[in-house]
């Protein structure tokens, strides 16, 4: 198994926090221990992207930032972008590869 880079991680992170609150949650979910889970939104926090709420219940929740948000959706798009590319070389490599096999058969 691949190892992730700091942007995918912070990528999985963001996302996570979009559609969860709770930090176990957004561990599991960016498939983190409960340790780089925390230290890694500490990071996020710092640069703004993400920032927390408390709940009546004393109880700390993650959310986006404005910030948070832009940079979801752009890196999402760049990704979107790189693999939309990827499977279109894919597919021509697959297909210059078998033009050859039928003209050499």
């Amino acid at each position: 198994m691949r190892k992730r880079s700091k942007l995918e991680i912070y990528l999985d992170i963001l996302k996570a926090v979009s559609k969860k609150s709770q930090l176990t949650h957004i561990g599991n979910s960016a498939n983190l221990s409960w340790k780089e889970t925390k230290k890694n939104l500490e990071i996020l926090i710092k640069k703004g992207f993400v920032k927390t709420v408390r709940t009546p219940k004393r109880e700390v929740q993650y959310t986006l930032t404005e910030k948070g948000l832009e940079a979801l959706e752009i890196i999402q798009k760049i990704v979107d972008m790189l693999s939309s590319k990827e499977q279109t070389l894919h597919a021509t490599q697959f297909n210059i590869k078998n033009a050859y096999k039928s003209e050499n058969e």
